[in-house]
């Protein structure tokens, strides 16, 4: 049977802001499609009637009517087949962080860990980057640094000033970069203008096909939670937050040797 929760997962990356808006608003209410209609879910998602339809196309149907007879279809099976874990958010979202953040030790090795603190403590400048949503966790982790002790760190989410700063890093300066899956390309850009460089990088994301990894110094693929939920979209964000605090404690550790 066709899962139209898992059409709209398959395509999520490649939508634009508002078609997000709409996968989102659809994950959580899936039965607002049978029940409320093309008309509600524009209203709810601020959009329009034709960015609905043209939503329901760009994840391969026909068009409203027909994703709207397989998301019944598919509600229908899925009604009579979840557990009762399955029917609490709060159980199933809990459950799902947990498993994915115990993941964390067989995606990460101990010694990548260790390498990336050594490449920390000894780097002069450490440059932190993050794009979008993705800054959050690098203006963490900046924070956390200066909670601790560190004042040669800054972080930036503007591209065009991180373009400058990766021009004009020297040999002794940390760049570390979270993205979870590039998929603007924007890193594959820079580093495609960037042939060769004398500062260290390190590259945090979770989609481990990236283009440029082989430039890294240190190339460190999380879990991906977000490709692996029906009920509603879980955030890698949260796993790179949990991931910051396991650097913190390697950092910490490593300067205290």
């Amino acid at each position: 049977m066709n899962n139209p929760i898992e059409q709209i997962q398959m395509y999520y990356d490649e939508m634009t802001k508002t078609d997000r808006e709409i996968a989102i608003y659809i994950i959580n209410h899936p039965n607002a499609v049978i029940t409320e209609g093309m008309n509600a879910i524009a209203k709810h998602t601020k959009s329009s009637k034709s960015a609905v339809s043209r939503f329901a196309q760009k994840i391969g149907y026909s068009g409203f009517t027909e994703f709207a007879y397989e998301m019944g279809r598919f509600l229908i099976s899925h009604d009579n087949s979840e557990t009762p874990e399955e029917n609490d958010p709060v159980r199933r979202i809990t459950s799902a962080y947990a498993n994915y953040i115990n993941m964390i030790p067989e995606s990460v090795s101990r010694e990548q860990i260790d390498r990336f603190a050594d490449l920390f403590i000894k780097s002069n400048i450490i440059k932190i980057f993050g794009i979008n949503r993705s800054f959050n966790t690098a203006s963490q982790f900046k924070q956390r640094l200066a909670r601790v002790g560190f004042s040669n760190v800054m972080a930036e989410g503007d591209s065009t000033v991180i373009r400058d700063y990766m021009n004009s890093s020297v040999k002794g300066d940390l760049i570390i970069i979270f993205s979870t899956t590039d998929n603007s390309k924007t890193f594959a850009q820079m580093f495609n203008e960037f042939k060769s460089t004398k500062y260290k990088i390190v590259f945090i994301t979770c989609n481990p096909n990236l283009p440029f990894k082989k430039k890294c110094d240190e190339y460190i693929v999380l879990p991906r939670i977000s490709k692996d939920s029906y009920a509603t979209f879980l955030d890698d964000q949260a796993l790179l937050m949990i991931f910051v605090e396991i650097l913190i404690e390697a950092i910490v550790r490593k300067a205290n040797c």
